[in-house]
């Protein structure tokens, strides 16, 4: 595995005060009382915040950030990018529409091979594995790199904050980030034809019991972004931006969990012989929320939304990565994806080696 963070992580504290230097807007106290309920202490953004409209840092692009985390990913596997039979991305805060933010971090990383991307947040990881399980079952045994990425700060307004409590929330909630995994199947032996190093096959981990459903179907979208698409064409007027409809994130949330749960159950795994669970990281307090909707100790629950913000298609990624330090071999942890957009949940068992 690999990943990036753009820049060094700044404080909540921090980040107001910047609000109010830079554009004079007044929202300490609001924006304390918003951040403390989300749990959020600290995020990573890819923009400087001294205009309302800005582009990323040079450096710290969607692409760029993705491609840091492959060449992490690919130093750590032991193996070069053109050893990979296949790549795949998967983002909701893509560079541009076309071509696919994917093929600007092969082009920075070098890579020559097939490549796909999902417009995808939350759940994109999910999908990703579902999609390269189904690979290498039929390939030749080449490893595939996932990577997820998002750099969703460039569509807060400064100026909306006011007007607009999903913009609070956008400022508060959310970080930038991206974060890599490359996978090969276990019945590969093959290490001449671009499978991992001997040194990294001695300690390789494992997917299994993969899961992905939906239960949005006839139900209001819990966060979008519309404009620029199609059937809402760019508005030199009007500046892209998230919006949220909490109530729907409310109604729905709780039983996407629920959902992924019921699924991993369906494949004979019991939460009881799960070592960790990796939610959705939604935000800092997921561990304390979902402790009793599932009935284990908070321990038990991985999280890391406090100290980086909600990264979106990041973040599950961005949250294991982090979590194998600590995992003794053998350790399993329980992987709950959770997407509002559409209500979209999916996930797996990793195994620790």
């Amino acid at each position: 595995m690999g990943r990036a963070l753009p820049g060094k992580p700044i404080s909540t504290t921090e980040l107001l005060q910047r609000m109010q230097d830079r554009f004079g807007i007044r929202i300490k106290r609001s924006g304390q009382a918003v951040a403390l309920r989300l749990g959020i202490e600290n995020r990573f953004v890819c923009r400087d915040l001294m205009l309302r409209h800005e582009s990323p840092r040079k450096g710290h692009s969607n692409a760029e950030l993705a491609a840091s985390a492959l060449q992490e990913a690919l130093k750590n596997a032991g193996i070069k990018s053109n050893d990979l039979g296949y790549l795949i991305g998967h983002t909701a805060t893509p560079g541009q529409s076309l071509p696919p933010n994917i093929t600007r971090v092969a082009e920075l990383i070098g890579y020559d091979g097939p490549l796909m991307e999902l417009r995808q947040a939350c759940t994109g990881f999910a999908n990703a594995l579902v999609i390269a399980r189904g690979m290498l079952e039929v390939s030749t045994g080449k490893p595939i790199a996932i990577v997820g990425s998002e750099t969703g700060s460039v569509y807060f307004d400064p100026l909306r904050v006011d007007a607009d409590r999903g913009q609070l929330v956008n400022l508060l909630q959310m970080g930038d980030g991206a974060a890599a995994c490359i996978v090969t199947s276990d019945t590969s032996s093959d290490m001449s034809a671009g499978a991992l190093s001997a040194e990294s096959q001695l300690s390789i981990a494992t997917f299994s019991n993969f899961f992905y459903g939906q239960i949005g179907r006839n139900k209001q979208s819990g966060f979008s972004l519309a404009s620029g698409g199609s059937d809402h064409l760019s508005n030199p007027n009007i500046t892209a931006e998230f919006a949220h409809d909490f109530t729907a994130v409310r109604t729905h949330g709780a039983e996407l969990f629920t959902q992924g749960v019921e699924a991993a159950r369906s494949m004979g795994i019991q939460l009881d012989q799960i070592d960790y669970i990796i939610p959705h990281q939604a935000n800092g307090q997921m561990a304390k929320l979902l402790s009793p909707h599932l009935g284990i100790s908070p321990e038990r629950i991985f999280v890391n939304a406090n100290r980086i913000g909600n990264t979106g298609s990041a973040a599950i990624w961005l949250a294991l990565s982090e979590l194998r330090n600590y995992l003794h071999p053998g350790e399993r942890v329980l992987i709950l994806g959770a997407e509002a957009t559409k209500h979209m949940f999916g996930g797996m068992v990793y195994t620790h080696a």
